[in-house]
């Protein structure tokens, strides 16, 4: 086929890249070993018809669900087929790229069982879940609470004469709500409930709850069970979100996970060595939502990136040149506007690649100490995990929102891609956590930290360590930040300390702010804004960190200097813009000046346009194929005005030249006074 011009210009867009993309595909992805395996996983799904993306709109909502448990059998099958490990059968599943009934049953219920059950639970539910004999999900969220844990409605009560606990929705309001993959699959659920033994209540703990009979799929007696319906946006269509509700529903004593927690044939409650060790759970899940948010961007920036390369228009002049054709319209991606948008983003996907890195290492590290008893590093990795899952899928959900601005009209179409990536990925700003509620928990964690740093300084955590600096406030007042020339911006030390220092100065705040709690003059809830400032002032400082850290890693790893540096420059562009964007912050307080207000700015600019020739690499470097970003426009070869053509020509109603409701409803409407005479 002959090279359209769009084609031409993402090829010769691509030919300008500095750096072996490869040598980056390595560094996303661990190894040519995983980058090979991901590439069969990735053509797996993409070669087989029930995966095939021709027909994933325009279904009822009974189809949609019907459709999701076609995909889910189907990779179970493709997981016995081939022997797939756990880690590939999950790869598959990312790149379905659908929500699926079976999603929860995998990332929750059986790591869940194996992180929160004892060793005998483990080995009974653990084989049964991971053979897919019994189905589960996780169930916390009710109609009428979500995130308060401490006020679930659902009950579990000790009968001490059945030696069994009955499960009770004490109201319609305590009907677990939203729980993917309730709806319609699920067998078994881990269920969040009040312990209560003899009228005392112990709070929230978790129980393995049979729903449904494993010979006919029948709800059991007690259990009303279904599927709560479409969601916004057209997202989350093939997942069973669904509610249950339960009238004193029976299960054995054993069924209460009991890794920690434990209560004994004669009723007695043995409190776990630490209150906060149900949070377990939520930490791994938050734990790979960190690296998910940085993927999710990454889809979407790869299309917006590929598109606004090829897309040209008018011809207005700037400064970089035109390889293909300078008679040609000017390309999208040319104008400074579009660079000031798109190039921080794709910094960003960067920074939180390497924060979910930092984040996965912290959560392995954490879940070992966990089993053998240590619970010292718990506070910290929850607190960073919950302060990074808010702002990361903010920066996602919201990045992806502006890669379909930056692609102009056709990026409304669903044939851009961008459509499913947004819809699919938004709840994530709500769920396992709302992203304005989750930045309390680091709030007060750090307000911990600062208390800490008093009296036992030497105990500080590893990333709250710039508190210390706060107790001797005279001396922090007087900080000011070392830049004298815009190269200077550029030294790590530098913009570390430039976080370090908003930080420090947003706990020292809030704590402050919160000493009138004492005497009730303010309650907690008067400093929420205060908490959602610092908690995303700590998480921009963990991804500054994290971004400089991965540089230091690609080193020692052997990759090529031009790899480096262009990692050093994603990782400069993300902390000089993070800055910029909180300017305020800085100003407040003097530690910075307007000069350097002035050179902030001229070093961005300087790193986006030094970026201009790499953009296109550092987004094929995902190596994401044409299949799981189904995107007319965003493909591999360019083509979008084509692709996009001929996406449109397979749409049902332009199958028939005359659409199928003309007589019924078009006919009577322009012959409501009679046919036209013309």
């Amino acid at each position: 086929m002959a090279q359209t011009q769009p084609m031409k210009d993402l090829a010769a867009a691509r030919a300008k890249t500095s750096f072996p993309v490869h040598d980056l595909t390595r560094y996303i992805h661990g190894s040519d070993e995983k980058i090979a395996r991901r590439r069969e996983l990735a053509a797996l799904v993409a070669n087989d018809p029930v995966f095939s993306n021709d027909k994933r709109t325009g279904l009822s909502r009974v189809q949609d669900v019907k459709q999701g448990l076609a995909m889910s059998l189907r990779l179970y099958q493709l997981k016995e087929e081939h022997k797939l490990s756990q880690e590939d059968f999950l790869t598959c599943m990312d790149f379905v790229d659908e929500l699926l009934p079976i999603g929860l049953h995998e990332t929750a219920f059986i790591p869940v069982i194996y992180a929160q059950g004892s060793e005998e639970q483990a080995k009974y539910w653990g084989p049964l879940a991971e053979k897919h004999q019994i189905i589960g999900c996780y169930a916390q969220t009710e109609i009428g609470h979500g995130s308060n844990l401490s006020e679930l409605e659902t009950t579990a009560t000790l009968d001490r004469d059945s030696d069994q606990w009955i499960i009770h929705s004490t109201t319609f309001t305590a009907s677990k709500f939203w729980i993917g993959g309730l709806g319609v699959i699920c067998t078994h659920a881990l269920i969040q409930a009040r312990l209560i033994i003899d009228g005392k209540d112990y709070g929230a703990h978790g129980f393995i709850v049979p729903i449904r009979s494993l010979k006919d799929h029948r709800p059991f007696p007690g259990v009303k069970v279904g599927d709560i319906g479409p969601k916004a946006y057209g997202g989350f269509s093939k997942i069973d979100n669904g509610f249950v509700r339960f009238d004193k529903h029976p299960i054995p004593r054993e069924n209460m996970l009991m890794r920690f927690a434990k209560v004994t044939k004669d009723g007695q409650y043995v409190k776990p060595p630490h209150s906060k060790l149900a949070y377990g759970s939520m930490v791994l899940l938050r734990s790979h939502m960190v690296r998910g948010a940085a993927t999710t961007l990454a889809r979407a920036a790869t299309i917006a990136t590929r598109y606004t390369t090829v897309r040209r228009q008018f011809k207005v002049p700037t400064s970089r040149k035109d390889v293909v054709n300078p008679s040609l319209e000017t390309q999208v991606i040319n104008y400074p506007m579009v660079q000031a948008r798109l190039f921080p983003m794709i910094a960003q996907i960067y920074a939180i690649l390497a924060a979910g890195n930092t984040m996965r290492e912290m959560y392995n590290s954490m879940l070992s100490e966990l089993m053998n008893g240590d619970i010292s590093s718990l506070a910290e990795v929850h607190a960073i995990s919950s302060g990074l899952k808010s702002t990361c899928s903010t920066i996602a959900a919201t990045g992806v929102e502006d890669c379909r601005k930056l692609m102009g009209g056709h990026g409304y179409s669903y044939f851009s891609g961008i459509s499913h990536i947004w819809s699919t990925y938004v709840p994530s700003n709500t769920y396992e956590g709302d992203n304005f509620l989750l930045t309390q928990q680091s709030a007060r964690y750090l307000l911990k930290q600062i208390s800490l740093a008093t009296t036992e300084p030497e105990k500080v955590t590893p990333y709250s360590r710039y508190v210390i600096k706060t107790i001797d406030q005279d001396a922090f007042q007087a900080e000011r930040c070392a830049v004298q020339e815009p190269v200077d911006w550029l030294r790590p030390e530098i913009q570390l300390a430039a976080f370090e220092h908003r930080a420090g100065r947003l706990v020292a705040d809030l704590a402050l702010a919160a000493i009138p709690m004492q005497d009730g003059s303010i309650v907690w809830s008067d400093l929420n804004l205060e908490c959602w400032r610092l908690c995303h002032a700590h998480s921009q400082y963990v991804l500054a960190r994290s971004a400089i850290e991965g540089v230091a890693s690609a080193r020692s790893q052997g990759l090529a200097k031009e790899t480096i540096l262009v990692l050093k420059r994603l990782s400069d562009l993300f902390a000089l813009h993070t800055i910029q964007a909180s300017l305020g912050d800085y100003l407040e307080d003097f530690y910075l000046s307007p000069p350097q207000c002035q050179s902030l700015r001229l070093q961005i600019k300087k790193l986006q346009e030094s970026l201009a020739d790499d953009v296109v690499g550092l987004m094929d470097a995902f190596d994401f194929d044409d299949h799981f970003l189904n995107s007319a426009l965003g493909s591999f070869d360019g083509n979008a005005y084509q692709h996009l053509w001929d996406s449109v020509q397979k749409e049902e109603i332009n199958q028939t030249e005359v659409v199928d409701g003309y007589k019924e409803y078009i006919a009577p409407i322009l012959n409501q006074h009679g046919p036209a005479k013309l």
